[in-house]
């Protein structure tokens, strides 16, 4: 099969995927014409059009490529567990490129991705790691908290509005961060309508408050599932629950990154490169990457500033500030420092050790309600 290369040479069929949130269509290329043919497919992504899918479409022998995402992984993992078909997710990331295109259908896109598997080595694709159920869950639970979380923040603005609007602005936002304050403000400022209104923006900020102490306790359970990798990141300055979840559902141990910088690279914390002939630009960061785990990282990072304790990540912030470098570049420094001393303690299965000793640690997990997690890997936790 001349053009093709000698590991697709293999299936009998290449299928590109193109997955929307009701629908799919799909590519198929055979053998039989050395994948130069075309064939487009649709169907119904319900759960009886997947399963048509699965027993119907997906034979031995096939390819099955996609782009990576929530709907993608959960097929995927259906496909790897019913069919005999080869299933591959592709990073999106990285195929923008490859698909820049003037006309953008969901049939071209299949046509695409079945063509970039056909024409690539398989050692070159761009391949994402299908994660487990249990890591979409946990992943599911952060974004849900996230959302959460502005949900409350738009409520708060709400509210304080409504003192603003009634003539009460010496209010602060701080001043309702809490049910009791907020109760109290609305019945001490606040009369007739306006009062009720602010009953009821005052009720969904609780619910919500509530909902996402739910969504902090699942992510304290999940840590307590995994404490040898989850007690390595605890372990670093400025990560507790959020960040250290964070990690443990789209890092977990580390493992399926060969190096520190590839693991920088996945968060999106390097700089872009463009590089031709004797043009060599370095730019700012590209921040295309797994954007949950840079948000809390960077912010982790943020938070070493205020340290009072001196550790190497501290120290280093102080010399960086001595150098009038912005804050803000400095927190993008500190966090893929953390990441790479991170990525080298999983890999050597050891607790970060900046500060001389492990009280610090303990008092964290006291304090992060996660002092029933199972430290018996780290003798030193238990001295």
């Amino acid at each position: 099969m001349e053009g093709v290369p000698k590991d697709i040479g293999k299936f009998h069929r290449i299928i590109g995927l193109d997955l929307a949130k009701k629908t799919y269509k799909g590519c198929i290329l055979t053998q039989e014409k050395n994948f130069e043919d075309r064939r487009i497919i649709t169907g119904e992504m319900n759960p009886d059009g997947r399963m048509h899918f699965i027993t119907e479409v997906a034979k031995d022998g096939d390819l099955i490529a996609m782009e990576g995402g929530t709907s993608s992984f959960n097929f995927a993992r259906e496909l790897m567990e019913y069919s005999p078909a080869s299933v591959v997710v592709l990073n999106p990331g990285k195929l923008h490129k490859a698909f820049e295109a003037q006309i953008k259908t969901d049939r071209l896109d299949a046509v695409r991705i079945a063509h970039y598997v056909r024409d690539t080595k398989a050692s070159s694709w761009c391949t994402v790691e299908v994660p487990t159920e249990e890591e979409s869950e946990l992943r599911a639970i952060i974004n849900s908290y996230n959302l959460a979380k502005k949900d409350r923040t738009i409520n708060i603005n709400k509210l304080h509005a409504n003192f603003n609007q009634n003539g009460i602005p010496f209010l602060k936002k701080s001043d309702l961060q809490n049910n009791s304050d907020r109760i109290e403000n609305i019945a001490r400022y606040l009369k007739g309508m306006a009062a009720n209104d602010a009953c009821m923006v005052e009720a969904r900020i609780t619910l919500i408050e509530s909902q996402i102490e739910e969504y902090v306790s699942m992510m304290r359970q999940a840590l307590m599932k995994h404490p040898e990798t989850s007690l390595v990141w605890l372990s670093l300055p400025g990560i507790r629950t959020i960040v250290a979840a964070s990690l443990l559902a789209y890092i977990g141990d580390g493992s399926r990154f060969y190096s520190a910088s590839q693991l920088r690279n996945y968060v999106g914390l390097v700089p872009m490169v463009q590089q031709s002939g004797d043009y060599n630009f370095q730019g700012n960061i590209s921040w295309r990457g797994c954007k949950p785990v840079r948000k809390n990282i960077v912010q982790g990072a943020w938070s070493i500033e205020s340290l009072k304790a001196s550790c190497p990540l501290r120290d280093e912030w102080v010399a960086l500030e001595a150098r009038h470098k912005r804050k803000s570049t400095i927190a993008v420094h500190i966090a893929n420092k953390m990441l790479s001393i991170g990525w080298m303690l999983l890999r050597k299965k050891e607790l970060y050790n900046g500060f001389g000793g492990y009280s610090r640690l303990k008092r964290k997990l006291r304090e992060e309600k996660l002092s029933a997690i199972d430290t018996s890997m780290f003798p030193e936790l238990n001295g």
